[in-house]
C-alpha cells in the first residue's frame, strides 16, 4: 500500500505544506492597502481581548496558522520507560469560509514533525506506543527503548472539515468529519492507515471567556490491516479573560484507545496555562504555555508531562470580505 501510494502523499504533503504560503503573502499585500479594500476588516476592528476569546474558540471565523511545539516526559513498567522524552513541532493552518448565515465552513490540518521519539526494540524488531498499548499483556520486558528514533521526519498529517458558528447567545455548536493521512516517513512511527470519523463540539462565549468540549471519534477505512484503530478523544477548551490581551486557560485532551489492553486504555492530562494576545506590526499574535500532568495514563508506556509552547498568527482570510 505504502509504495503504490507513495507520489500521491508526497503530492498531498506538497500542498498541505505550501497553503500558507499564498496566504502569508496576501496577508502581506494587503497590510500595504487600506484597512477597507484589505479583506481583513474584521481581524483589524476587534481588541486584543476579542481576538483573545475568538482564537480560544473552536469555531472563529479568524483564519490562522498555529505553531504548537510540544515535550513529553514518559512513564511506564516496561523498562526504561521512565527515562523517555519526545518532542514534536505541529504547524496547524485553519482557514475558515464564512456563510450567509453567520456560520462558517471550517478547515483544518496538522502537519507534525516528529523529533525524538520512544520506540521499544525487542531484537530487531521496532515496536511503537500504540503497539505496545494493544499488546501490552505480551510485550517481552527484556527489549530497550531507542529514545533518538525517528528524528525530524514528517508524520501523519490530521485534518478536519467542519460546520459552525456561534449563536446570538453564545452557543458554540460545530459538527463534521476528522480524519488522519498515512504520510509518516518513518513506519515504525506510523498506524499506516487512512482514519476518518465525526466530530462535534458544543461549548459557550461569554462575557469573560469560553468554555466547551469537542469530540471526535477516530477508526481505520484503509490501509495497514495488521491492527486496529478506535480512538476517541475529547478535548476540553476553556479560557478566562484577565484583560489586556492575557488569559490563562486549559486544553486538555482526555483520550480512549479501544484497542488497547487492561490498564492501556485511557489517557486524562489535568493542567492550565497563560496566553499573551499582542500585534506585531498590524498582525495579531497570540503566544501560549501550558503544563499539564496526566493523572492517568497507560501504564506500560504513556505520557507523564506535557509542556506546549505555541504562538498564532492572525493572517488575512482569502474567503472574507
Amino acid at each position: 500500500m505504502w509504495n503504490m501510494s507513495i507520489k500521491l502523499k508526497y503530492i498531498l504533503i506538497i500542498v498541505l505544506l505550501g497553503l500558507p504560503i499564498p496566504v502569508l503573502a496576501a496577508d502581506t499585500e494587503a497590510e500595504s492597502l487600506d484597512s477597507d479594500t484589505a479583506g481583513s476588516i474584521k481581524r483589524d476592528a476587534l481588541s486584543l481581548d476579542e481576538i483573545a476569546k475568538e482564537l480560544s474558540n473552536p469555531v472563529t471565523s479568524l483564519a490562522t496558522i498555529n505553531n504548537d511545539f510540544e515535550y513529553r516526559i514518559y512513564q511506564g513498567s516496561l523498562p526504561g520507560a521512565d527515562d523517555d522524552t519526545a518532542y514534536i513541532y505541529t504547524l496547524r493552518p485553519s482557514i475558515p469560509i464564512p456563510l450567509s448565515n453567520g456560520k462558517n465552513i471550517l478547515m483544518r490540518f496538522g502537519i507534525p514533525i516528529n523529533g525524538e521519539q520512544p520506540i521499544y526494540a525487542i531484537g530487531n524488531e521496532q515496536v511503537s506506543p500504540f503497539l505496545i498499548r494493544q499488546n501490552a499483556s505480551t510485550i517481552p520486558t527484556d527489549g530497550t527503548f531507542d529514545n533518538y528514533h525517528g528524528h525530524s521526519h514528517l508524520g501523519d498529517i490530521d485534518f478536519d472539515i467542519a460546520y459552525g458558528g456561534v449563536s446570538d447567545s453564545g452557543f458554540i455548536s460545530m459538527y463534521g468529519i476528522a480524519g488522519v493521512l498515512p504520510s509518516s516517513q518513518d513506519l515504525s512511527q506510523s498506524i499506516d492507515q487512512y482514519q476518518l470519523g465525526p466530530e462535534i463540539a458544543l461549548g459557550k462565549v461569554t462575557g469573560w471567556g469560553v468554555y466547551g468540549a469537542w469530540l471526535t471519534h477516530l477508526t481505520r477505512v484503509s490501509g495497514e490491516d495488521k491492527w486496529d484503530t478506535n480512538m476517541t478523544s475529547l478535548k476540553i477548551f476553556f479560557a478566562y479573560g484577565l484583560g489586556n490581551g492575557w488569559q490563562v486557560f486549559s486544553n486538555p485532551v482526555i483520550e480512549y484507545d479501544w484497542e488497547g489492553g487492561s490498564d492501556n486504555q485511557l489517557f486524562v492530562p489535568l493542567g492550565a496555562g497563560v496566553s499573551k494576545t499582542t500585534r506585531f506590526g498590524s498582525m495579531p499574535m497570540k503566544l501560549a504555555f501550558e503544563i499539564q500532568k496526566y493523572i492517568t495514563s497507560p501504564d506500560a508506556i504513556g505520557p507523564d508531562w506535557l509542556f506546549t509552547f505555541s504562538f498564532t498568527p492572525v493572517i488575512r482570510n482569502p474567503f472574507q470580505d
